[in-house]
This record gives C-alpha cells, structure tokens and sequence, in this order.
C-alpha cells in the first residue's frame, strides 16, 4: 500500500467514525426527546384506550344524643361485586356471555357450599314451569318492561328472553327451533346448564341488566354483608375468579335497641318510581351527593329529617386501561366524605329511664284495674329552648326486630309503629283549663278577685233542657270559686261559664298561642298535621258546643306533644319556643359544624297577676298528690312543680287520662311534660318518677342515694297497695 492509500485509508476511517459519532448522538439526541422532553406525551400515547371513573361511596352520617352516645351508627361490612372492567368480554363495552355465565355459576356453587346467599329479586319460581311469585306485582312489571314483552306475557316469555339475551342454556329461533343444535325447541336435549342453575345464573343476569351493569356502570354487587371467611376464601381464589372484587363498606347499625325507636326512622333503597319524582333532580350542584337508582334514602324521623346532612359526599377513582383492556392505573381522583353527624336533644339515658318507669306504670294499672290500657305519651321538652329530651311512644319496639321481622312489630298488641306522642291525636280535657284562665284573665272577663258559684253538680245555664255536670269533687255542695281554685278543683261549670262568655273564637286564639292545633316546628314531618281546635264552622257545631270546647273536649284534637308545649308556654309566660330534636352538626373528626339556636315562634300577652293567678292553682294541685307520689319535698332540690291533670273523653263510656306540668329549679323553667295513657287514671303519680329520673340525668351530684334493697321492697308494696286520691285526678 503506497503512502497515498494509507492516508487515503485513514480519512476514511476517521470519516466514519465521525459519522458513527454523530449518528449516536443523534440517537441519543431523540431517545432523550421521547424518554424526557416528549415522554409524557409517549406515555399518554401509550396508555390510549380507556378512562374510567369508579365511584366510591361514602359513610352514612351518625345519630347520637345530646351527650354524645351513639344511637345509630355504620358498621363495616363486604360486599361480593363484579368490575366490568376486569371481566373476560367481546369487546370494550360487550361482556363474553359464556364466560360471564361460567363466572356466576362458579360463585354460586361456591355460595351454596359456603351457605351464604347472593342478591336475586327476579320474581320468577326456581322450578319449571316458570311461575310469577306471588305479591311480586311492583317487579314483575318491571321485568317486563325490562325484557321488552307485553303485559300479558307470562314467566316462561320472560325467562326465554333472559335465556336468549345471555346466552344461557337453550332459546328459540324464529322457526321455533333450537338455535344450538337447530332441532325443535321442545325436543331439544341440549343443556348448558341445568334447568336449577340455569334459572339461577339468569337471576343474576337479570340484576345485572336492573342494575345498568356496563362499561358506563362497572360495578354490580352480587351479594352482601357475607363473612370474613368468606372474604379470604375468596381471595385466595381470585385467580380463577376474574372480575370478582371484594369491597368494603358500611351498613346502617341502630344501637338504641327499644329507646326512642319511634324517632329515628330507618333507611330503605329508593322505591320503585321515587327515582324520577322525586330524587333524580336533588343535589344537581354536587354530584358527589346526587342520588343513584339503588341508593339508600332516610325514612321517617331523624333519617328522613336529616336526609342532606346525613348523606356523605362520594368520590371517584380513576382507572385507565391500555387498548388491550388491561389496567395499567388506577388513581383516586377524590376522596369520599361521610355525612355530618346529627346530635340530637335527646337524652339516651334519661329516655331509657322513663321508658322503664313508664312500662311499670301501665303494668301496675292493667294488674290493679278492671280497664286494659294498651297505649301511651309521654313528652319532655327542655322548657329553656324548646329541645325534646324525651319522646316516648308507648308499646315500644326494638329496631333491630323492626327491621328483620316487619310483620312482627306491625300486628303486635297498640300498634308500635303509631308515633303517638307527636302525631297520635286527643282531646285534651281539662290540660285545656289553663288556657282558658289566663284568656279570661287577660281579656276582662275575670279578674284574680272574680268569684264564681257552682253547685258542686251541674251547671244550669241552658236548664232544663241542658244541665252538663261539673267533675270537681272538692266543693260538692257549692262553692264560690276564683279561677286559681277552679283550676285547682278543675271545675268545669266555672270554664263552662267563662267559655260560654268569651267565645270559642277568642279563646282558640290564645290556644294558638299556647302550640295547640298548630305546628310546634319539630323538624319531623307530619307531626301534627292533623290536629285542629274546635270551631263555630265545624259541621256539627251548635249553640252551646262552645262549653264543651272550653273544657277541651267537642272537635279538639291536639298531640300529647302540643300539650308539652302548652305546659313549656305557661312556664315561659307566654313566650312559645320551635320545638325541635337538632341539637347541632358534627363534622367526622366531631367539630362543631353548626349548632341550634333556640327560636321563638310566637309571644302571646300574660301579665304577672295571670300567671300567678294560674300558676297558683297548678301549684296546688300537683303539691296535693299524696304519699308515695307526693313532690313537696323536692323543694329541696329546689324544683317547684305546676300541673293540671285532665280525663278526655272518648265515648260516653271511654275515658283517658293525663296531665301536663311544668318545673322551674331555683326560680327559673327548666322542663315542661305531658302525659297521656289510654283508658287510664291516677297519671299524675308519675311525676315523681319523672323529675327525679331529670335530676339524675340531668344534675347527678343531686340525686339521692341508693335506698336499700329493704327499702325499695317496702316502698314497692307501699306503691301497690295504695291510690292517688281522686280528688287530684280531674
């Protein structure tokens, strides 16, 4: 090789190495342009396919007293469900029927190894010949309108429709043969299933096309609340189970067991139809909060009451899937959050307590009397604010039966399920007096010297062809009587009298005033919806009703709640507090969120010789009751006590029993109460009970030490063997 080539050899070299230079920069040049400076755009490219956002739902607020304890509550539980998204399919938004129906049908068996049971509301029998079930109408309708038939299809039409949408054991064509093997339908021998799991696996089916089951919809839950055996069972198998996804959540718990169960209400999913009337429109500015077909919604009481606050706020997952279909991300896009939880004025404690002294009372009264009293009310409000601390509707129910055996506590002996302290309707008897008093007073019509003459017996204003009788036992024989001593004696010719005078207009109005035939404000629907007052254009007014109206009887219809609020009214001298069950709205972590400020709903005129006028006559009566019933001795408590007791009529023969009363402690209201229990008598004995069960609850460092077992025995027998005076009971 000359020296020419050699030099020409080495230019070359160096040529191409510096073509093999820059070729690897270059390279490295655009590996760093798809890895850093394009690579999001790449990875973005890469994961094309689909995006998919999973809701998560959110706890259930809870429901406790005004000291915190818990009355309803979420307990965690598992749920089996299906993702469409992992699911074997034809395509993206297609699921592979034979592999589907192999699926369910594996899950089942399992199941029934495992005795556990899974979501199935088609309303078709399990065995041939396909039957509609019974009392099923809601759903069978929509099974067929589901399937897509006519009214009059039968069950076989329907289940040979699921058959054939699913791919599920054999169908027809339109020849009315077997679209598998092509033999006539009814001598075909094919089988993919057998006819029990075949009707099995088609329920399910059937939830899953109820349920709007897709690529739009992923999740469907095949069954509920199963065990935590279960659950690892399950996720051992999870190879084999493609799709099956296990998932924690919550269910509604009550803990209140028979306490207060008439308020609380329950929850249920939204009925057939509610969707579209009522809930699809809610919450429109957060859809976090919107309703879904098979949501969950309060009923009655506090659930309903306390829908919004106590519904969470559910978040979202996304999840992002290749071309393929495979699952490359899953991200939480917004975090779930629970509902507020709703701090009720109720106290748990003290409501328990009363409803023992309660049932006690009614047990000693059906065992010590000729009459059977099966029903009762009684109604503590904080006479300060207006807040229920107690409402108890007599016979109870626990919630937990309530909710496994309906039926149970529907026919059971009183009708539990009958609210009947704020919506059960009475007449008020002479509860009723009070209000006519301080009318009289207030208007002119008497004064706290105004005397007026009853003969013990009968008042003879409309005699002789109207003499109705007068039930004060105290002056039989005549008396003249101011209004302290008429309400204290509960003289009915006295208020017969003064009602004839004033009118049932005027004295209605006060009534108003006083809550009674109005809306107290509870936040609880329906709760006095039917309650009225007596008035001239009721269709079976005449002259003289009016003094019947004036003694709280004729048309009047009041709730044992409204008569709560009479007794809170007087305490206050006129001024009406909102009644109301909200205490405040806590937050998950328990933060104050918003908190009740008591409201006055109206402020009638009461001057200070009206009520000491009527509050003087109270006094006497409730410091009349005797022993062991008797409430002079809690003056040292510093309790002073006002009641006015009350005997409605029902029928000519029919009669029921109550009283109100209200407390002052050390000069100023503290609790207002009515009572009232069917067929019943000598209420008022009560009320011992009931303000020292207050004073525990309330004031602990004040009650009482525990008497002796000797001692409670003895008071026991004391108790059974005695009677309130009648004297005390009108």
């Amino acid at each position: 090789m000359t020296v020419s080539d050699a030099k020409t050899h080495r230019v070359r070299t160096a040529i191409l190495i510096g073509l093999c230079v820059v070729m690897c920069v270059a390279a490295s040049i655009r590996v760093f342009e798809y890895q850093i400076v394009d690579g999001a755009g790449y990875l973005k490219q890469a994961k094309s396919g689909t995006t998919t956002e999973i809701e998560v739902p959110a706890a259930r607020g809870k429901i406790v007293d005004r000291n915190g304890v818990v009355l309803v509550d979420n307990a965690a539980s598992y749920n089996i469900e299906f993702d469409f998204l992992a699911m074997e399919k034809e395509n993206r938004l297609t699921l592979d029927n034979d592999a589907t129906n192999k699926l369910i049908y594996t899950l089942i068996r399992l199941f029934e190894d495992l005795s556990e049971i899974w979501e199935d509301s088609l309303p078709v029998t399990l065995e041939t010949p396909y039957e509609f079930l019974p009392d099923s109408d809601t759903e069978i309708a929509r099974l067929k309108k589901k399937v897509g038939v006519n009214d009059y299809a039968t069950a076989e039409n329907c289940m040979e429709w699921l058959f054939q949408e699913t791919g599920i054991k054999k169908y027809r064509d339109e020849d009315g043969n077997c679209t598998h093997c092509g033999e006539p339908y009814d001598s075909c021998t094919y089988e993919g299933y057998s006819e029990e799991y075949a009707r099995k696996i088609a329920g399910v089916r059937y939830m899953m096309l109820s349920s709007d089951f897709s690529a739009y919809n992923t999740r469907y839950t095949f069954a509920k609340d199963v065990s935590a055996s279960t659950v690892a069972l399950l996720r051992e198998l999870s190879d084999d189970l493609p799709g099956v996804t296990v998932s924690e959540t919550s269910e509604r718990v009550y803990l209140n067991g028979d306490v207060a169960s008439n308020l609380l209400g329950n929850v249920t999913k939204i009925y057939d139809g509610e969707y579209e009337t009522k809930y699809k429109d809610q919450f429109s500015d957060n859809p976090g909060k919107q309703y879904k077909l098979d949501d969950v919604v309060g009923r009655g009481g506090i659930e309903e009451a306390f829908e919004e606050e106590l519904r969470g706020t559910r978040g979202t997952m996304t999840v992002t899937q290749n071309a393929q279909g495979d699952i490359i991300e899953v991200q939480e896009s917004s975090a779930p959050i629970a509902g507020q939880t709703v701090q009720l004025t109720i106290d748990y404690a003290l409501q328990k307590e009363l409803q023992t002294i309660f049932a006690e009372y009614i047990d000693w009264y059906n065992s010590t009397s000729d009459k059977h009293s099966t029903n009762g009310a009684m109604v503590l409000l904080d006479a300060k604010t207006g807040g229920v601390l107690t409402s108890i509707s007599y016979p109870y129910y626990d919630m937990e039966t309530y909710l496994t055996d309906y039926k149970a506590v529907e026919s059971a002996e009183g009708s539990p399920l009958n609210n009947l302290a704020l919506s059960g309707l009475f007449r008020p008897g002479s509860t009723f007096k009070p209000i006519v008093a301080v009318a009289g007073l207030e208007e002119g019509y008497i004064t706290p010297d105004t005397t007026f003459y009853c003969n013990g017996d009968y008042y003879t204003y409309y005699a002789p062809d109207w003499t109705p009788n007068c039930v004060g036992t105290r002056h039989k024989g005549g008396a003249y009587l101011d209004a302290s001593t008429a309400l204290y004696d509960s003289c009915n010719s006295f208020f017969y009298d003064l009602g004839r005078r004033m009118g049932v207009d005027l004295f209605n109005k006060y009534a108003e005033g006083f809550g009674l035939g109005v809306s107290t404000g509870i936040e609880v629907s329906n709760a006095e919806a039917s309650s009225c007052l007596s008035h001239t254009d009721d269709p079976n007014w005449q002259a003289g009703n009016a003094i019947q109206a004036a003694i709280g009887q004729m048309n009047t219809q009041v709730t044992p709640l409204q008569m709560a609020v009479e007794a809170m009214t007087l305490a206050n001298k006129g001024k009406r507090y909102q009644v109301h069950l909200l205490d405040s709205l806590l937050d998950e972590s328990g933060n104050v969120v918003e908190e009740y400020e008591p409201s006055v709903l109206s402020e009638i005129s009461m001057s200070e010789s009206t009520y000491n006028e009527v509050s003087e006559g109270m006094n006497r009566l409730a410091e009349s009751f005797p022993s062991p019933y008797q409430i002079t001795d809690l003056e040292e408590l510093g309790y002073e006590v006002y009641a006015k007791t009350g005997t409605p009529q029902v029928t000519s023969t029919r009669t029921h029993h109550c009283f109100i009363a209200y407390v002052l402690k050390d000069g100023e209201p503290e609790f207002a109460v009515s009572v009232l229990v069917y067929d019943g008598s000598t209420t008022q004995r009560l009320l011992r009970d009931i303000i020292l069960a207050y004073d525990k609850a309330t004031y602990p460092e004040n009650y009482p030490e525990e008497e002796s077992e000797t001692e409670q025995a003895e008071e026991q027998s004391a108790t059974e063997s005695s009677t309130v005076s009648e004297n005390a009971g009108n």
